[in-house]
């Protein structure tokens, strides 16, 4: 499964806290997950200002046994997010941030957004020069979305949706 998360490090942690990011919801994240890991997990940063938000993704994940809602304000918080900032052994702790790095797809999923499109969208034809398809990556709740654009038209997918 394809992860454009980075892992979650002390820099990222002080960085996103110094910025005035006091929330951090925790979830399970299946594309962190490799052979010979405990877990994996995916932290969401939202300022002071953004606590209904972060309440809100909470609801959103609370079928997760491994949700959980951290208060960089509270000490005891603050130091269980640095030892997951220190990517703990057995353990791959990744960071989601509101955009999702750049992204080049490889040639297989080029080849998947290709045959999704033709199937989907069979009106969007391009033309060199004129208009494009736009292609780019984001996240939402800590699932990783497909985001389609053509002239007026846009579709949001799950990126599982072109995995298949």
């Amino acid at each position: 499964m394809y992860n454009p998360f980075p892992l979650l490090t002390e820099s990222i942690l002080n960085n996103r806290v110094w910025r005035g990011k006091r929330y951090f919801v925790r979830q399970s994240f299946l594309r962190g997950f490799s052979p010979g890991l405990k877990a994996s997990f995916l932290l969401r940063a939202y300022a002071a200002t953004e606590r209904e938000q972060a309440l809100t993704h909470m609801a959103f994940i609370a079928h997760d046994a491994y949700a959980y809602l951290y208060d960089a304000s509270n000490p005891a918080h603050f130091a269980k997010l640095q030892v997951a900032a220190s990517q703990p052994a057995g353990y791959r702790i990744y960071y989601a941030g509101k955009e999702v790095p750049h992204w080049n797809p490889s040639n297989e999923y080029d080849f998947k957004i290709r045959r999704y499109i033709l199937s989907r969208h069979p009106r969007w034809w391009t033309q060199r020069g004129r208009n494009s398809i736009h292609v780019g990556l984001c996240e939402e709740w800590g699932e990783l979305l497909l985001k389609l654009s053509f002239e007026n038209e846009q579709e949001i997918i799950p990126f599982d949706e072109i995995e298949k």
